[in-house]
């Protein structure tokens, strides 16, 4: 039993008095039981039974309370018989108190969970959050060096690089794929999108904290201090157990100051395969025939974080051959790919006639020779230009846009300029893809099918099928979801397809005659994972575009 515990002798305040006369207080701090803190599920609401003030003044924390008339509280030095004083005060003697010794540490910790933690966060349980902090003890090497613009070497106090630090490598160890630093009149929010989620990690009250925070990233990204008003960009380069990543930092003036975000970008090797996406059989053969062919345009589209590059990179693994040339133009670099020449915009001196861009890049890579072309966005009606003329020179293409489906793609090239008789002759086929959260396998229960994914559900003759929703354990650190998976609607060309582009006709059109042939949409691809057991029906309904015509 936790709250079990009895003291050799009373423990009021009379007896402690005597047992530190007696035999000194070392002796007299044996005779209290001792606990360790990180082995309970410490309650909020009962430790709040006592305010913020006195418990930091008795630099203790109540952990049980086995009856009306009881408070068992751990503290540092339960000798102090100062403590039964206080604690009566503020109760007015409701209670009897019984005095367990914790370790100081510990009891700091469990200070700063109960009251200084957020009441946006407090879901989270105690021992995960204290495993988050003993993750940021890990060594964190910064390679920039923290500079003011005079060459000096700027002086910050060790807390605000302790913290700089320490929020860095905790969105690394719960896997996050950003950071965002979000300053409002009394806070700054600490957010970490996590499987394309944002959660709420830490709010800070501390206004002199919050500027000297936000100061302390620009330095670490190389980014004018004295700016605040601008939008600003930088990196900053680190290594967190012999792991290296790059943040690409953005920043831009809001009304309480300059919000921050941080994308974090792993240095090592890439390592997925096309089988790891997520792409049914199916699928999965028909784009290994695209990425296959000798030369042409593919291009993969969706909103940002939806697994475009990771798609294109494991298509480029799948094809890097010895006999082949491939180059990429990127921005930033996210993958190292043995075997393959990879170039970054922008890191050319900052004279304008000298920058690295994609439609120089590209110009450059045609004198080359090369065999495969990646080009990391085509934003633009030069780089689209380009681009084209590659895919009608001889070489295989691939690059990402931003649609929000697959047969928008089309529409997209021709918003650039693309003329429609070169889009049929270049384009072999794009895929718009989303990325969904994945059930977590130890804690999913069965679920009631929407009634919205009934009709899909039989057109696509899936029965007998259960569905299951997200409940959330340890393992999956109570969200209900472990990793993602992506869904796909992917867009082939054939004669009619070609023909019809060339005809200029609506897009609406050419998606009703692909869905005639056989193309998957985004929802029915998430109905069928969600059929599966893969995801929930409502993670699938999220993230992707309910169609009144299905």
């Amino acid at each position: 039993m936790v709250f079990g515990w009895k003291k050799k002798d009373e423990t009021d305040k009379g007896d402690a008095a005597r047992a530190v006369r007696e035999h000194g207080e070392d002796t007299a701090l044996e005779q209290y039981p001792k606990i360790d803190l990180g082995t309970l599920d410490l309650d909020r609401g009962l430790a709040k039974l006592l305010d913020e003030a006195i418990s930091k003044k008795i630099e203790g924390i109540v952990i049980g309370k086995p009856d009306d008339h009881t408070l068992v509280i751990a503290v540092k030095d339960p000798t102090q018989i100062y403590i039964h004083d206080s604690v009566a005060y503020v109760t007015h003697s409701k209670f009897r108190i019984t005095l367990v010794a914790a370790d100081s540490v510990m009891v700091d910790l469990a200070l700063e969970y109960i009251y200084t933690f957020s009441e946006l966060i407090q879901d989270v349980p105690w021992k995960e959050w204290l495993e988050k902090k003993r993750f940021e003890g890990k060594q964190l090497e910064v390679k920039k060096k923290a500079e003011t613009l005079s060459g000096e070497k700027e002086e910050i106090t060790g807390t605000i690089v302790d913290k700089a630090n320490r929020i860095i490598v905790e969105a690394i160890s719960v896997g996050a794929s950003d950071i965002h630093l979000e300053p409002f009149e009394d806070r700054l929010l600490v957010r970490y999108r996590i499987d394309g989620v944002l959660n709420v990690s830490d709010v800070i009250t501390d206004k002199e904290m919050i500027g000297a925070l936000i100061k302390r990233f620009k330095i670490m990204a190389d980014i004018d201090i004295a700016q605040e008003r601008i939008t600003q960009g930088g990196r900053i380069s680190v290594r967190v157990s012999d792991r290296a990543f790059d943040l690409r930092v953005s920043i831009i003036p809001v009304q309480a100051g300059e919000g921050i975000v941080m994308r974090l970008l792993s240095k090592s090797a890439f390592n997925i395969s096309l089988e790891n996406l997520g792409f049914d059989a199916k699928l999965l053969k028909i784009w290994r025939k695209m990425v296959a062919r000798p030369y042409g345009i593919i291009l993969v589209s969706g909103p940002t974080g939806s697994g475009k590059s990771t798609t294109l990179f494991a298509s480029l693994k799948e094809i890097n051959r010895p006999d082949r040339k491939i180059l990429t133009v990127e921005d930033p670099i996210e993958y190292q790919m043995p075997g393959i020449m990879q170039v970054q915009v922008n890191l050319a001196p900052k004279e304008e006639e000298r920058k690295v861009t994609f439609a120089k890049a590209l110009r450059e890579f045609l004198r080359q020779d090369p065999d495969v072309i990646l080009v990391g966005e085509i934003r633009d009606e030069e780089t689209a230009a380009i681009s084209v003329k590659a895919a009608l020179t001889g070489h295989l293409v691939f690059s990402t846009i931003h649609t929000n489906d697959s047969v928008g793609i089309i529409n997209r090239l021709k918003d650039m300029g693309v003329i429609p008789y070169l889009i049929s002759s270049s384009f072999i086929g794009g895929v718009a893809q989303r990325l969904v959260r994945r059930l977590c396998p130890e804690c999913k229960e069965p679920d009631e099918v929407p009634s919205e994914l009934i009709s899909i559900m039989e057109k696509h003759n899936i029965i007998d099928r259960t569905f299951f929703k997200a409940k959330g354990c340890e393992r999956c650190r109570r969200s209900g979801y472990r990793g993602r998976i992506g869904l796909y609607e992917m867009l082939v060309l054939d004669e009619d397809l070609q023909s019809m582009i060339e005809a200029d006709s609506l897009a609406c059109e050419i998606s009703k005659k692909a869905r005639e042939k056989g193309m998957v949409t985004l929802m029915e691809d998430g109905v069928r994972k969600a059929a599966q057991g893969v995801t929930s029906a409502d993670e699938v309904m999220r993230v992707c575009k309910m169609d009144i015509s299905m």
